[in-house]
């Protein structure tokens, strides 16, 4: 079996000497407990390669630490995720440790390995490959005595450890809850790396007591379609007694007497009820079993309607123009497609979120699939849940008589965008988180639940962990759908708007090659685009409309006025119409009055230009 554990150097080993046997290293290796290391962090290059490598790791642990420092926040300390070569990768902390932290190159991009290090709770870890705690003279280099720190590491599924979690803080703390605090959270992350495997055909939730399902004490086993066990949780290997370290892969049929046909049919009847595993032992666990993606079981479900042509769409290499940001926010993406991985987009209104959700869909294996979009600002409050679940007939008063299937189940095979999600009501978040964890959807007025398999992207303009904090987001919901978070940048920001404008122009007028002239440009460039995207393709769309029929030059007499004439502008964003006048002028001296030349540059007519100038 691919375990998710990986043996110790010795798990019976006290903690003393676990630290014991860290500083007999440190002596062997010639390292001196008064060195001061160089605070030389590898290269920026070194750094994004790493983070790259760990993208999965990040993806699930980053909301998972976020969530664990608010339970720690303002206890100078600060919270630590490395690789499996001790480089840390992402700092959460208090501000006030920062500083102190940073003295002693407890940040992104330095390696807290044993042999650069000494002694610490990160190298100690992984060198142990066991939880450690290092409380000021435990650590080998002096410097480092003011800090109290436990690590624990994080396993993956397939064996070995991903990575270390660690809590550093310059005050003491109580050892004992945080430490159990820091091995929840840890066993959290490795959980939601093993519901994300692909090939995971069952998940099967399990306990000896119906109460402890869906808490951090249940067991968690994926099986692939015939039944082999691809990874499980730590606790699924206590329950089981699956020894650590194992590299053999046991079936179902090896470690449970129920049959296997019998789990399949229930994943496929129902995930919420709770059922009855019976081991080879004797012993017997309250299970929940949830159906992945079983293509052996297609013949026990209703044949699926015929995949309709592929849709012609953006696809996310295509929004790639040149912003830095906005292909920062692409590569982001491009990881998680075909996985089942929720896509959290934020940004400013009219930033391009739908379009971008559009591209994520045609980019990935459910792009012959259906996108549907629902606007959850835009829906009342009393008629989101009908528009989501659907209804039966007669459900409601004012419902159709034939009913509705619901958004979730018609993405079914393709892709559900929910915009605006930060204003979907309290009361039915918990019931989309149910729906996520279950995959199955039960219709308003009652009915047989129906399995779904989508992609869910979401997006929001108001900042869903703000909106948490305030008490108008559940945090779990949250930390739930972002898994991965992305965030695109205002137009304002954007240094590709040239490229942009060709873009949208090209789609506006594409049997009409368009040109755009310099002053055209400038001002499009200066303006502060309050409305982002959704404005400019407005004011594109218009300037087009406003061409002759022999023009082929966007001037800025094409664009609407409220573009040219801003009276209310700050010293940072002056009247563009001033700005204009200003370009005009410069131009024609630069070409010694030559009007002809001056107004090829320009890209505009001899007789515009003289209007420009009188005008000025």
């Amino acid at each position: 079996m691919k375990n998710a554990a990986h043996a110790a150097s010795d798990s019976s080993a006290t903690p003393e000497e676990a630290i014991r046997r860290s500083w007999e290293r440190c002596m062997a290796s010639g390292l001196r407990s008064n060195e001061h290391l160089p605070d030389a962090p590898g290269s920026r290059a070194s750094l994004s390669e790493r983070l790259e490598a760990n993208a999965r790791l990040l993806t699930f642990a980053q909301p998972i630490m976020e969530h664990l420092h608010q339970q720690i926040a303002r206890s100078s300390s600060t919270i630590l995720l490395a690789d499996d070569a001790g480089t840390i990768l992402r700092a959460i902390g208090d501000a006030d440790f920062a500083e102190r932290a940073a003295r002693v190159a407890l940040q992104p991009g330095h390696s807290w390995a044993e042999g650069a290090m000494g002694t610490n709770a990160i190298g100690t870890a992984l060198a142990e490959q066991r939880p450690v705690a290092v409380v000021g003279t435990d650590h080998y280099l002096e410097r480092n005595r003011f800090l109290t720190c436990i690590a624990t590491p994080i396993h993956a599924p397939t064996g070995g450890v991903l990575g270390i979690l660690d809590i550093s803080s310059s005050a003491p703390f109580t050892q004992v809850h945080a430490q159990a605090l820091l091995q929840t959270t840890a066993e959290i992350i490795e959980n939601r790396l093993i519901e994300s495997i692909a090939e995971a055909a069952v998940t099967i939730r399990f306990h000896p007591h119906a109460e402890a399902l869906s808490s951090p004490l249940e067991g968690l086993a994926v099986f692939d379609e015939g039944g082999t066990l691809l990874a499980c949780n730590r606790r699924a290997e206590k329950l089981l007694s699956i020894a650590d370290g194992r590299r053999d892969t046991p079936a179902y049929a090896r470690i449970f007497e129920t049959p296997w046909k019998s789990i399949l049919d229930h994943a496929l009847a129902s995930s919420m009820r709770t059922t009855r595993l019976r081991a080879h032992d004797g012993r017997e666990f309250a299970a929940r079993v949830q159906a992945g993606h079983l293509q052996a079981l297609r013949s026990h479900t209703p044949t699926p309607p015929p995949p309709t042509p592929a849709r012609h769409g953006p696809t996310l290499d295509s929004l790639d123009l040149g912003d830095k940001a906005v292909n920062t926010a692409i590569r982001r993406a491009q990881r998680i497609v075909g996985l089942d991985i929720p896509l959290l987009i934020q940004g400013e209104t009219g930033t391009g979120k739908e379009v971008f959700a559009q591209a994520f869909h045609h980019s990935g294996p459910r792009r012959a699939g259906p996108f549907v979009a629902i606007n959850c600002a835009a829906i009342p409050a009393n008629l989101i849940e009908a528009e989501l679940f659907g209804y039966r007939a007669g459900a409601y008063t004012g419902a159709r008589t034939d009913g509705a299937r619901g958004k979730l189940r018609e993405a079914h095979g393709g892709t559900l965008f929910l915009d605006e999600i930060g204003d979907m009501p309290l009361r039915l978040q918990a019931v989309l988180l149910r729906v996520l964890e279950t995959r199955r959807v039960t219709p308003l007025g009652g009915g047989p639940d129906e399995r779904i398999d989508l992609a869910l992207v979401c997006a929001s303009h108001r900042p869903l962990k703000a909106l948490c904090e305030s008490g108008e987001f559940r945090p779990d919901l949250y930390f739930r759908l972002s898994a991965m978070s992305l965030a695109l940048p205002p137009l304002r920001e954007r240094s590709d708007i040239d490229a942009l404008v060709r873009h949208i122009l090209q789609a506006e007028s594409p049997h009409r090659p368009l040109r755009v002239a310099a002053a055209t440009l400038d001002l499009l460039r200066r303006h502060p685009w309050p409305g982002n995207i959704r404005q400019l393709k407005n004011a594109l769309r218009l300037a087009t409309a406003m061409l002759g029929p022999d023009e082929a030059t966007l001037t800025p007499d094409h664009l609407p006025h409220e573009l040219l004439d801003q009276p209310d502008a700050g010293p940072a964003c002056q009247s563009l119409r001033a700005a204009e006048i200003r370009l005009v002028e410069e131009t024609v001296a630069r070409h010694a009055g030559n009007i002809s030349a001056a107004a090829r540059e320009l890209g505009i007519t001899r007789t515009t230009l003289y209007r420009k100038l009188r005008r000025g």
